[in-house]
């Protein structure tokens, strides 16, 4: 992918300096990530689908500055990447803020190079890891899974570290060598997820547990669809709040904005809770007392959550009607109101995803 990356931010830069050398405006079209491009589809998510184009041209002064910019960053990205060296997104913003750049393409804000890294990719048909340009890695998974990563080392993910494998911003770069685990779990929060590694529940029930740290990365998610194409059964865990139905349906189904990068929805996996019905009649019925208003910021995302596409489907605008009606939300932590001791918490972590997995994915624990 390396060689596809550089010949292809090559030919561009070709084109555009034997367009200079016939005196012509250099002229480049590339398809934007706007909604009339994107598509949602229930059983595979945001597709990007290119039906119109933009131009960027010289012969316009803003345009001409945007193709330099473009110009610049692929050029200091393709530094980096012959090198063997990333970048993350504060890095390009400040490779811009130099003595050189000042009047031209010295950035106002981190904003103005966040949306040249998306042109790059929209440009070059590569996401920005391709290219050298990295998140911070947010995310691990702990479980008996062997893997391969990018090191050459074999690693089990059960075996490095309290909380497992920290998933790198390239999970491409991994093979898995074994996995053993029933099914893995996708939690939002870490103090849950860390309980339940500490407890022993991954070894005892043979699943593996994913710490997803709030919304998922790009990374994580690529690892858990690479996860569910080796025939993984994925279930997403979160709180009931507005927010956290966004961080499920993004695993399902990827977001609006990344829709351009393909392979990050995981659509075979199951939002398994915490549910509506399990504060109104289940598991969590007796513990009401112990739920949190909505604040207004809650409160202005469900109301949001009405009209994203990926929230259409009648079980998830039924779960975001009760927070609309009940201003109210639950948190994973209220498995710790209602256990007196750490052995009540084990149990009661066992018997919710025991409930939980056999339910949404048929599987027995």
């Amino acid at each position: 992918m390396k060689e596809e990356v550089r010949r292809r931010a090559l030919e561009l830069a070709k084109r555009i300096a034997e367009a200079i050398e016939r005196g012509e405006f250099p002229e480049i079209e590339y398809p934007p990530n706007s909604q009339s491009n994107i598509e949602f589809l229930e059983d595979v998510g945001y597709v990007f689908k290119p039906k119109t184009y933009s131009r960027i041209t010289g012969s316009r002064i803003k345009s001409l500055k945007t193709l330099a910019g473009l110009l610049y960053g692929i050029s200091r990205a393709l530094d980096h990447l012959e090198n063997g060296l990333t970048m993350t997104k504060r890095d390009f913003y400040y490779v811009h803020k130099v003595e050189k750049l000042k009047g031209t393409l010295f950035p106002e804000d981190q904003r103005e190079t966040d949306a040249r890294i998306i042109l790059m990719e929209l440009v070059l048909g590569y996401p920005r890891e391709a290219f050298s340009i990295t998140s911070d890695p947010r995310g691990w998974i702990y479980g008996d899974i062997e893997l391969i990563d990018k090191s050459g080392r074999l690693i089990r993910a059960d075996q490095v570290g309290e909380m497992g494998y920290s998933v790198p911003p390239r999970p491409e770069n991994i093979k898995f060598k074994r996995i053993g685990v029933k099914a893995v779990i996708a939690i939002e929060k870490v103090g849950p997820a860390k309980n339940m590694i500490e407890l022993g529940i991954p070894e005892e029930k043979k699943i593996g547990i994913a710490i997803l740290q709030g919304q998922a990365s790009r990374s994580m998610r690529r690892f858990l669809r690479m996860l569910s194409d080796e025939g993984v059964p994925i279930a997403i865990l979160t709180d009931l709040s507005p927010w956290s139905l966004r961080i499920a349906a993004t695993v399902i189904y990827n977001s609006i904005n990344s829709a351009h990068i393909p392979h990050l929805a995981s659509p075979e996996a199951r939002f398994i809770g915490i549910l509506t019905r399990d504060v109104e009649e289940g598991f969590f019925k007796d513990y009401q007392f112990a739920l949190e208003p909505l604040t207004p910021a809650d409160l202005k995302a469900a109301q949001d959550n009405v009209y994203l596409p990926n929230l259409q489907n009648e079980f998830w605008q039924r779960e975001n009607q009760w927070f609309l009606e009940k201003k109210k939300k639950a948190e994973l932590e209220i498995f710790k109101a209602m256990s007196p001791t750490a052995r009540k918490l084990k149990d009661l972590f066992v018997e919710y995803l025991r409930m939980k997995l056999d339910e949404h994915l048929g599987i027995s624990i």
